[in-house]
């Protein structure tokens, strides 16, 4: 998926979950609005992975002078930082 269609589906999901969040106001005890929210968080946070993933690898692919050993040590960091932030353990 590359980052214009990554960040297009971001924005649907966005209007979504905003249009869920009014009907929970009207609605707070509706447990298949909550079910439904829950799920466009979790896509949210998924799309959102993938676009600074995808952002990360285009600044190693395209960095000048960058040898292997450490393209493959910074995305290693990048995707631990991701999966803490994502778990909410911080950074270890």
């Amino acid at each position: 998926m590359e980052m214009q269609s990554l960040q297009e589906a971001l924005k649907v999901e966005i209007q979504c979950h905003q249009k869920l969040v009014a009907q929970m106001k009207q609605d707070p005890q509706n447990g298949e609005l909550k079910k439904q929210l829950h799920e466009r968080q979790t896509r949210i946070t998924s799309l959102s992975e993938k676009q600074i993933l995808l952002s990360m690898a285009r600044c190693i692919i395209t960095a000048p002078g960058l040898d292997v050993e450490s393209s493959v040590a910074f995305l290693e960091m990048s995707i631990r930082i991701t999966i803490s932030v994502h778990s909410g353990k911080g950074i270890k």
